[in-house]
């Protein structure tokens, strides 16, 4: 069998093993191309606010969002990215049970809160990471990954026309069938975002299978461990607040931005403060703090500029991943590379329809010549 025909057999079987998934990551990745903006378009009520020059304190803010919540645990409060940002609180009652709170800065008032399903956008940015389906869910979104980077990297092959029929490949005829157009059109479309979807298809294996590919990265570059500090033993008599716990931080970092605060564990006892860092070209990098939450003293911190080049590595796919190392031309690719891979998977399966329809007319056929014969 020669080479390219077995190559295009092999694009079409893995196309129809991952198809559908491929279709969903790239609906989903489209959805949250522009995350935070699609959010406050969907929720304006509730995550545009105005402007406080006398912010609330974060213990009234989580305390505020745990009470409309209640049965459940703060997790994670997101700060404003923008002066008329609320705070977004994420509150989790088991694993994969997440749900969210908007919360103004300046009166501790919550705006909206919810389950996931209340927040459309976060639902479907779980759903492009995870599949709703925690770790799990993660690892299929890595091999759905791989198999649209092996048609992202076969794609042109399959393509390739030869030097004599190259200005007749680049046409789309769309008054012939709906199989020759959406055939067209998918090898042309296919084509032009290849190196983009190639990118995009890598790091998000990278980035999905992080737990069984560090030990092979760490070969070549240096991968550390995620740090998960404990809290001082012994009783805590004369608890501290939250704001006090992350004043202790900024304490470290005095030029800096709070991104998030988080809750690592169970039991709220360690307060880990996420600063956006400073002198990196990767926009989405930080260094953490970890604090004691009731002494409010400093248990570890973590530099983005000083952690182990394999951990640098993995660091910065989600900032390639989302096009933002191009700044808005990238975000605005990586939007246009999902919608494609969306609309890859959908005129593939148009003509393996039409395909498998012309195949079984011809069978047919020979059949009835055989019988009339």
């Amino acid at each position: 069998m020669p080479a390219k025909l077995l190559l295009i057999r092999f694009h079409r079987w893995v196309g129809l093993a991952v198809g559908l998934l491929v279709i969903l990551q790239g609906a989903t990745g489209a959805a949250v191309a522009f995350r935070h903006e699609l959010n406050r378009l969907v929720h304006p009520a509730a995550l545009v606010v105005a402007p406080s020059a006398h912010p609330a304190s974060l213990q009234a803010v989580a305390a505020a969002a745990k009470a409309a919540m209640p049965g459940r645990r703060v997790t994670r409060i997101d700060t404003p990215v923008q002066a008329d940002d609320a705070y977004v609180v994420r509150l989790d009652a088991k694993p994969g049970d997440i749900a969210y709170a908007a919360v103004d800065p300046g009166t501790a008032r919550v705006l909206r809160s919810g389950p996931l399903a209340a927040w459309p956008v976060e639902f479907l940015y779980q759903l492009h990471m995870q599949l709703l389906s925690g770790d799990t869910g993660e690892r299929v979104v890595g091999f759905t990954g791989l198999g649209l980077l092996f048609m992202a990297l076969t794609g042109p092959f399959v393509w390739w026309p030869g030097l004599g029929r190259m200005r007749q490949a680049l046409g789309v005829n769309l008054a012939v069938d709906l199989h020759r157009g959406s055939r067209d059109l998918h090898r042309l479309a296919g084509l032009a975002a290849a190196p983009v979807l190639a990118l995009t298809a890598a790091t998000g294996v990278l980035m999905a299978w992080q737990p069984w590919l560090a030990p092979a990265v760490s070969l070549v570059a240096p991968v550390g461990e995620a740090p998960a500090p404990k809290a001082l033993p012994g009783p805590c008599a004369a608890p501290h607040t939250l704001d006090e716990a992350v004043a202790a931080a900024i304490a470290r970092h005095p030029s800096q931005t709070v991104k998030s605060v988080r809750f690592p564990g169970k039991g709220g006892k360690v307060v880990a403060v996420y600063f956006r860092a400073l002198s990196t070209s990767n926009g989405r990098a930080t260094d953490h703090v970890w604090v004691d939450a009731c002494s409010a003293t400093v248990l570890k911190e973590k530099g983005a500029l000083t952690e182990p080049a394999g951990s640098r590595f993995f660091n910065g796919l989600l900032w390639i991943h989302t096009g933002q190392w191009l700044g808005g031309i990238g975000r605005v690719l990586a939007l246009l590379a999902a919608l494609t891979a969306a609309g890859l998977g959908l005129t593939g399966f148009l003509q393996w329809g039409a395909r498998t329809a012309r195949m079984r007319r011809n069978r047919a056929a020979r059949l009835a010549k055989a019988k009339a014969a």
